[in-house]
């Protein structure tokens, strides 16, 4: 398995969403949310992915003390495994995010371009933003960052 081909076939898979509406539970070029930028980007790189933890994720799931355990453990049960704190961010990393402030769990993942930018799906309050995009993770993001993950064969 030639790695550097797989992390650069994660983020050619994400970067064909760019502009892609936000839409949850979307999995396609018609609405995605950041589980599905996740999981098709893996996906179609060859990596399989769970759709979910097997429970139903309901409106407003992101908001109960639970979400952020269920995103991470989803991760790290699908194969992923924290970066520690002298390891350097790498493509195809998965930075997750408190967007609503340190008193919300981490519900919001991006798939890592390179060492300084990510591609989510936006989920913000302006209509016009809300879509698959590239933003920088030093910038109001890294106030927000949690975890970044890294698949286990990487």
């Amino acid at each position: 398995m030639d790695i550097e081909n797989i992390k650069d076939r994660i983020v050619q898979n994400a970067r064909k969403f760019i502009g892609t509406p936000f839409r949850h539970y979307g999995r396609s070029t018609l609405g995605i949310d950041c589980a599905g930028l996740l999981y098709m980007s893996y996906n179609r790189a060859g990596i399989e992915l769970p759709k979910g933890d097997g429970r139903e994720y309901t409106t407003g799931w992101w908001k109960h003390t639970d979400a952020e355990e269920r995103l991470f453990n989803g991760l790290v049960a699908a194969g992923f495994r924290p970066l520690s704190n002298d390891e350097l961010i790498d493509k195809a990393d998965v930075p997750l995010f408190k967007l609503f402030g340190k008193n919300y769990p981490a519900h919001h993942s991006g798939i890592m371009v390179n060492q300084e930018y990510f591609i989510h799906a936006r989920c913000g309050f302006n209509i016009k933003d809300k879509r698959v995009d590239f933003d920088p993770l030093y910038s109001d993001y890294s106030k927000r960052l949690a975890w970044v993950m890294r698949y286990r064969e990487f």
